[in-house]
């Protein structure tokens, strides 16, 4: 098992490139347009509370196709019903 010092946790939490595209997409797409990521593996917990939080501050819909299922993030809520 890994051991990583809380800081150092933190710090490695921000640089998941499903964070960055989301930040990427708020920011080149218009308001109110749905925001849609792709990626080659499962979603971590951490992010995915991230974009149902994210989904709920911006009013917009997030999709995000992970390795198993679609996510749709939208208004706070995720429609796998936080099972993934």
């Amino acid at each position: 098992m890994l051991v990583v010092e809380d800081d150092e946790k933190a710090r490695l939490l921000w640089v998941h490139s499903e964070r960055l595209a989301l930040a990427f997409g708020l920011v080149s797409t218009p308001s109110g347009c749905p925001i849609r990521s792709m990626k080659n593996h499962r979603i971590c917990l951490d992010c995915h509370a991230v974009f149902k939080f994210i989904s709920n501050i911006v009013k917009r819909e997030i999709v995000v196709r992970g390795i198993n299922r679609f996510h749709h993030f939208e208004d706070g809520v995720c429609s796998c019903g936080d099972y993934w």
